[in-house]
């Protein structure tokens, strides 16, 4: 027998302190197995297994070379109705489902599989804004309810930004071809398009939407919110906690929330005294932070009359409106310049525009958007061709008991699960020539049969998964249609663009890292503005 056995054995004190020492750090052990891990079922294909790849060399693989993995996922696993557990950044795993079971996603009640839940953990907002901004969503229920039948309103007021936010940025030169850094670009001038329908049709609000020390400052917030997602989601989830008291991102929050509510705080007191005074009937703004105040000033009053609040209200819709789009303008400028020479890209875009909007430019309809099926067919190929998001229709699962899959398979609580997107847009097999961008791919097929609906930019498919599918496809991407053709109209018709002669007419790869596909954001581009447009 061991000597320190026999000594703890033979003492009843030090027996009692081993024996509890021992039932605790196991009673420890179990809590933290049912709060904070995931168990999956044995039948659940792990990748790497059958090859005999050990786990820490596919995370690591994950890691450096994300892309070529899950391609080998797709090809190994989804193509064949398969299910499997790969890694992802940090310590977190994910079950990719197969395409075919995305009607199962779809049908799924939020109390067993949760989209919100999803997000959360990836957005982190419990840390970087607060539990009540999390957990209580209530803007963007009201945008999923509400923002339809205002669309073409708020695009009216949007397009009074557009110009002046595009001309900041590409310069009014139309003798001299001048380089700019496309990226800082497109952050100007999608932030004041979106603040142009944000918060742009008061006098308060129209001059914020030009004030680019308020645009930075709403770029400030939306780093350190990503910073935040970064820093925290990509922890184990027993730390989290811990973490949101030191972190870097964390602890920078507070500074930046500040410098945005100074600069909010005008026109956050002009709306709270145009509801008071609105038996006066004077002009009631209709843009998108005059939908949110009122509905808080009905339902969620305390937040409605605090400045600290409605900021941070403004940053989640902020998050939602800004990140993504700034990505997709930046690649789609990109594709349609390195397209220009086949394709002729600009001038039949500039053709589109003036036949659709005919003599009055400032007159966009939703029908008149519909109808540019060019300009559609250029975003919908940008996102099939260089999506931001390679995995689509995340969920977790949060019934209590798992869920079963439609192979068979149980999933425990805490699971995460989702479908390669970008794989299944470039496959072969489903689209013709794959990896090359065609920006004219769709709007073919939408000319020769008009009927043909489901190719829209905005159409949501088994096929187009940009912006997920179901009831909870993102509800603002009619929004973000008008918004893209509203620039895509101005830029081409009032500037020549072109790559620096360094580029040898070839559009710099995107790269990327984990499952994002990150656009080459130190790319240049040379612009001239039309001296007829001067």
């Amino acid at each position: 027998m061991d000597p320190l056995y026999e000594a703890v054995k033979g003492n009843s004190a030090l027996y009692k302190i081993a024996a509890f020492v021992i039932l605790s750090l196991g009673a420890l052990l179990l809590a933290y197995r049912r709060a904070f891990t995931v168990c999956y079922a044995r039948e659940l294909p792990r990748l790497g297994k059958r090859e005999g790849v050990s786990w820490k060399a596919m995370k690591k693989r994950f890691q450096t070379d994300s892309l070529s993995l899950l391609n080998e996922v797709y090809e190994n696993y989804s193509k064949k109705g398969q299910s499997v557990l790969i890694p992802k950044y940090g310590p977190h795993d994910e079950v990719i489902l197969p395409p075919g079971s995305l009607p199962w996603i779809v049908k799924q009640p939020d109390h067993l599989l949760s989209s919100h839940a999803s997000q959360n953990d990836a957005i982190q907002l419990e840390h970087s804004l607060g539990p009540k901004f999390a957990f209580d969503a209530w803007g963007g229920m009201l945008v999923k309810s509400d923002l339809t039948a205002v669309l073409e309103t708020m695009g009216t007021i949007m397009l009074e930004q557009v110009g002046p936010a595009v001309d900041a940025a590409f310069g009014m030169d139309v003798t001299e071809w001048n380089e700019i850094d496309l990226f800082p670009a497109c952050r100007l001038v999608t932030g004041k398009a979106v603040m142009g329908f944000t918060l742009g049709d008061s006098v308060e609000g129209r001059k914020l939407c030009r004030d680019e020390g308020f645009i930075q400052s709403c770029y400030n917030t939306l780093d350190g919110m990503l910073e935040v997602a970064g820093e925290i989601g990509g922890a184990r989830k027993v730390y989290r906690t811990y973490l949101g008291h030191f972190s870097k991102g964390v602890k920078s929050m507070p500074a930046k929330l500040k410098d945005l509510a100074d600069r909010f705080a005008p026109v956050h007191t002009e709306r709270l005294q145009i509801i008071q005074s609105a038996a006066e009937k004077k002009a009631i703004p209709k843009d998108l932070l005059q939908m949110l105040m009122e509905y808080a000033i009905k339902e969620r009053t305390d937040e409605a009359t605090s400045l600290e609040d409605m900021t941070k209200r403004l940053a989640v819709s902020n998050f939602g409106t800004i990140h993504q789009t700034v990505l997709t303008l930046h690649n789609i400028l990109l594709n349609v310049i390195a397209t220009d020479k086949e394709f002729d890209t600009m001038s039949l875009l500039r053709e589109e525009f003036s036949r659709v909007l005919g003599d009055d430019e400032n007159n966009w309809t939703r029908a008149k958007v519909a109808a540019m099926l060019r300009a559609d067919s250029i975003a919908r190929e940008t996102l099939r061709a260089h999506t931001f998001l390679g995995l689509a229709m995340e969920r977790i699962v949060v019934a209590p008991n798992g869920i079963v899959t439609e192979d068979g398979i149980l999933l425990q609580k805490g699971t995460k699960i989702g479908i390669l997107a970008h794989q299944m847009q470039h496959d072969p097999d489903l689209v013709k020539d794959p990896q090359k961008y065609d920006p004219f791919r769709f709007s073919r097929q939408r000319e020769a049969n008009p009927d043909l609906h489901n190719l829209s930019f905005v159409a949501t498919s088994a096929e187009n998964l940009p912006f997920n599918h179901g009831k909870h496809a993102c509800p603002g991407r009619g929004l973000i249609d008008i918004q893209f053709k509203m620039l895509l109209s101005y830029i081409v018709k009032n500037y020549d663009l072109e790559f620096p002669e360094s580029y040898e007419g070839k559009r710099p790869a995107n790269t990327w890292f984990a499952e994002f596909g990150v656009p080459p954001i130190t790319a240049k581009i040379r612009v001239r503005r039309k001296e007829a447009s001067s």
